[in-house]
């Protein structure tokens, strides 16, 4: 047992484990405010592309699925630093693209923890253009 406490301990002090501490969970005023300060923001909607229909999304969003994020990398920001602010539907599915980013190496990640829903039960506008 204590093998697996030290090796469990090695990794984590090590950076093999990720958690959100590699990126910021924000609520919606804090994501609408670096919205706000950061013209040159990468804002990615990780959701489906009916959801994108269906239910909107932020105005100048960039929509790419949660599960095509590393097939489709070479549409993310070239400079591995560029913010990137990142929302699902419910703050859900935006965790896993929060992490996959991390994997590919960005570093400036800001996530949206309520996603479009609660975005839009703020009263916050959305798009459907």
């Amino acid at each position: 047992m204590k093998k697996v406490v030290s090796l469990f301990l090695a990794c984590l002090l090590s950076g093999c484990i990720a958690s959100s501490a590699d990126w910021q969970r924000v609520d919606v005023e804090e994501f609408d405010q670096a919205i706000e300060e950061n013209e040159s923001a990468f804002l990615l909607d990780v959701r489906t592309q009916t959801e994108w229909e269906q239910d909107g999304h932020l105005e100048n969003a960039t929509l790419i699925p949660h599960s095509e994020l590393e097939e489709r990398e070479g549409e993310l920001p070239s400079e591995k630093d560029t913010m990137i602010l990142l929302y699902c539907r419910s703050g859900n599915r935006s965790q896993d693209a929060a992490q996959t980013l991390v994997d590919l190496g960005f570093t400036n990640i800001i996530e949206l923890e309520t996603g479009i829903n609660g975005w839009k039960d703020a009263g916050m506008p959305v798009s459907y253009e």
